[in-house]
Order: C-alpha cells, then sequence, then structure tokens
C-alpha cells in the first residue's frame, strides 16, 4: 500500500469523525468533558444559535412590618420595571422571563434560572435577582427580557440602583433613583424625587420637591409642589407647574418653560448652548446664556436680569409698568414700542453700545438686558394687554 492510499484512507477517517460529530445526539448532561467531540459540539451549537424561545412567570407576596419604611431595587440587568404604591401591608411581586436556549430544554432552563428575590434587610425591602439558580446551569443563561411588577405599601420610600430599560413608578413617600436609562415615568410621589436620568422618554408628574441630573432626555416635568433643581445636558424637555424657586443649569439643551401660575421668587438659569424658552415670567428671575438663543414673555413685572454671549433674545416685556435697561454690544438693539429709542452715541471712546434706558408705562421693577455679540428684541406690549 503505497503513500497515496494511507493518505486517503487518513482522510476518510477524519471526514467520518466529523460526520458523526455532527449528526451524534448530545451527550447526558454532566457527562461531556474537553475532547474534539466536544469542541465540534459547541461548533454545531454556535452555528444554530439560541433559536428556541421560552418564558415562565413566578408571583409572590411577602408582608410589610410597620418597622420597614423603605422599598429598595437593585436589579442591574436590562429590565422592564413597574412600581405601584397602594394602601395595602404586603409586597406583591410578580416577574415574566423569557429565556432563550439551543433546544426547548434549554431555552426552559433559562428562563426559569431568572429568579426574584424578596427580603427585608434592616428597615427595607429589598428586590434583586437571585443568581444562584443561574450558576448552577452548565453554560452562561440566555435570558431575553425581564418583566417585573411591584406592588407596594404606599408609605414606602424608594431607592433604586442605577437600572437599565422602561421603568414607571407612581403613588410613593419618597423616591431617589440614582440612575434610570431609557423611558422613564415618574407620578404622584408625595415627598421629594432624586432622580438622575439618561436616554429617552422622561416624564415627571406630581412630585413634591425635585432634584433632576439629565443626559439626552426627551419629556416632560410637570406639577412640582417646591423646589427643582436640573441639571440638563442634551435633550429636550418642558418644564411647567413648578412651585419654585427653580434652578437650572442647561448644556446644548432645548428647554420651554411654562411660568404663568405657579412659579415662586427665584428662578436662576444658567444656559450654554441650545434654546431657552421661557412663557408667562412674573417672578424675580436671572439668566445667563452663552451661544444660546433666549425668548421670554413676561406676564407681569417682577426684578428680571438676562445677559447673553454670542446668542439672540427675544423679549416680551411686561403688561404693565417696567424701568428698562437694554443694551447690545457688537450687535443690534431693536424696540418696537416707541416709549424709548435706541442711542448709539458713545459714552466712552470706543463704545459701540446700542442702549435704551427709562421708565416705561410709568416705570416699575427693573427689567436689565445685556447682549454680547448678537441682537436683541424688544417686542411692543400695550398697558393692561
Amino acid at each position: 500500500m503505497g503513500k497515496r492510499e494511507l493518505a486517503l484512507i487518513g482522510v476518510f477517517v477524519v471526514l467520518g469523525i466529523v460526520v458523526y460529530q455532527f449528526t451524534a445526539p448530545p451527550p447526558p448532561p454532566g457527562s461531556e468533558s474537553i475532547s474534539f467531540g466536544s469542541i465540534v459540539r459547541n461548533l454545531r451549537r454556535n452555528i444554530k444559535g439560541a433559536r428556541e424561545v421560552a418564558t415562565t412567570e413566578s408571583r409572590q407576596t411577602v408582608a410589610v412590618d410597620p418597622a420597614v419604611k423603605a422599598i429598595r431595587i437593585n436589579i442591574p440587568r436590562p429590565s422592564d420595571i413597574t412600581l405601584i404604591g397602594e394602601d395595602r401591608a404586603e409586597v406583591v411581586a410578580e416577574m415574566r422571563a423569557t429565556g432563550r436556549g439551543y433546544d426547548p430544554a434549554e431555552a426552559k432552563a433559562n428562563a426559569d434560572a431568572a429568579k426574584l428575590k424578596i427580603e427585608r434587610i434592616g428597615d427595607a425591602i429589598v428586590a434583586s435577582i437571585d443568581t444562584s439558580a443561574a450558576r448552577a446551569l452548565p453554560r452562561n443563561p440566555s435570558i431575553g427580557t425581564l418583566t417585573i411588577t411591584l406592588t407596594v405599601p404606599r408609605r414606602l420610600s424608594l431607592r433604586m440602583e442605577p437600572h437599565v430599560g422602561r421603568f414607571t413608578a407612581k403613588a410613593l413617600a419618597s423616591a431617589e433613583i440614582l440612575g434610570s436609562r431609557g423611558e422613564t415615568r415618574v407620578s404622584n410621589v408625595a415627598g421629594p424625587l432624586q432622580l438622575a436620568h439618561t436616554g429617552g422618554a422622561l416624564e415627571i408628574d406630581g412630585v413634591a420637591s425635585l432634584k433632576l441630573n439629565a443626559r439626552n432626555s426627551r419629556g416632560f416635568v410637570r406639577q412640582v409642589a417646591g423646589a427643582a433643581v436640573l441639571d440638563a445636558v442634551g435633550g429636550e424637555l418642558e418644564i411647567a407647574g413648578i412651585g419654585g424657586p427653580l434652578e437650572i443649569e442647561a448644556r446644548n439643551a432645548d428647554l420651554r418653560i411654562d411660568a404663568a401660575k405657579t412659579l415662586k421668587p427665584a428662578l436662576r438659569i444658567n444656559a450654554t448652548g441650545g434654546r431657552l424658552r421661557v412663557d408667562g415670567l412674573r417672578a424675580e428671575a436671572r439668566v445667563d446664556g452663552r451661544n444660546t438663543e433666549i425668548d421670554v414673555t413676561m406676564a407681569a413685572a417682577a426684578a428680571v436680569t438676562i445677559y447673553s454671549t454670542n446668542g439672540d433674545v427675544d423679549l416680551t416685556p411686561p403688561p404693565d409698568g417696567y424701568t428698562l435697561d437694554a443694551v447690545a454690544t457688537e450687535g443690534r438693539l431693536t424696540l418696537e414700542d416707541g416709549t424709548l429709542k435706541p442711542s448709539t452715541e458713545p459714552d466712552r471712546p470706543g463704545d459701540n453700545d446700542q442702549r435704551a434706558a427709562g421708565p416705561v408705562h410709568g416705570g416699575g421693577p427693573p427689567l436689565t438686558v445685556h447682549v454680547t455679540r448678537g441682537s436683541l428684541h424688544v417686542r411692543a406690549r400695550s398697558a393692561g394687554k
């Protein structure tokens, strides 16, 4: 037998082994070992992928002692969480888990591996994911989605660790949400709300006070009974029904503030980039803008100061009396109301300002607007309208 024949025999043997490994049934659980066959089987699994899907549901009820003051959620993996406060004395936890696997049995095992754990730690009820069942599986489980609903006593305060996914909370005593990435809705919180939000839709409606850190958030903030502090980067937010005071730091954000009814002194806004619109202003305010388009409409006379650099300002003054101090440096000043006329006479050598100052409609609180390298447009408005 020559070398050629031996080589052909060797090729046929290898092909036979490969064909057998691809067509042979999987070994019983626990009998697998590292071998050429196991490598081929894993390769076959990876080629086929986790095509099977299974779903499991669970429900548990945990009594809440009167000494318990808070509900804490520590679920870092992506999930959809709904938290609802009611007049009750227990926590009802429901979870729906979806698992994926190479075959139906593996998909079901992966779905069953997701366990929601509700336990008391100190003065709090803690919700978390029990990973012990997942660690017992031969491979890392593939869990598609988790949908969790927690119904709790409304007297509890919430503390939530950073979370990814849809989150809804309503009817709680107070809330501290250290991080929520994705669609987030919080409403009817009797006490203060502290929230850090990143990306996606944001809705806040009905809280006692607010401290918000928003990154690329799109939505609204409504009905804050007391003070509100906002730090916004990017995104678009509508803000209305703030009891006040209101303090905002904004960078490259598009903000619209309805101050018509409930805003109390003082309003403080520091904006860099983006756009800012304030409607119905009637309280003391200070606005500082850089590279920001600013549009302010006043509903009543108040001490208001606006400073803008490299951005245009459109201002609708109050219908009653006020005292205007308007300056446009290296820009253009337009006054639609004929009460005052812009002056371009320099007060000092090299002065290239356009100015208008004096009482309007009998005088009143100071309205100071200084714009540098931008245009200032003061719209006309008749007294009493």
